[in-house]
């Protein structure tokens, strides 16, 4: 596996509420301990931030698993926005599709954050943009062989 861990992030502001917020991000991450740190918005308003992190390779292959064909296709497509010189890899679920029990990329703002940590050699992003390239395909792969 080509990425070390994955880390979800999302907020659940005053007007939500935070069991759902939570119950989005057990779905989308699967992951088991979720963090939360208690905030505060720019007009102070009460933000609480829930984190969740997977870091086995089996965990990380099942979330990007997940992923709708068409999703992974256009990580694909915009993977160089989306790797940075640290060789983090980011993305962002709608957090509404997750509470529903679905992983969708996000076109709003109401989202679940995602970033992870590529392995590569040298630690370079080219590389990372590569390991990442080929990790996406991989996930590809199968899904073209279905009938």
């Amino acid at each position: 596996m080509d990425i070390a861990s994955l880390i979800f992030r999302t907020f659940a502001h005053a007007t939500e509420d935070e069991g759902r917020v939570e119950q989005a991000l057990r779905f989308a991450s699967g992951a088991e301990d979720i963090s939360k740190i208690k905030n505060e918005g720019y007009h102070g308003n009460p933000i609480i931030i829930l984190e969740g992190r997977i870091t086995r390779s089996r965990e990380i292959r099942t979330f990007l698993n997940s992923l709708e064909h068409d999703d992974v296709r256009m990580l694909l497509d915009t993977l160089e926005s989306r790797v940075d010189e640290e060789s983090m890899f980011f993305l962002r679920l709608d957090k509404q599709a997750a509470y529903e029990g679905r992983i969708a990329l996000a076109d709003n703002d109401d989202v679940i954050s995602v970033r992870g940590k590529i392995k590569s050699y040298p630690q370079k992003r080219e590389s990372a943009l590569k390991a990442m390239e080929t990790l996406l395909c991989e996930v590809l792969e199968p899904r073209s062989h279905k009938g």
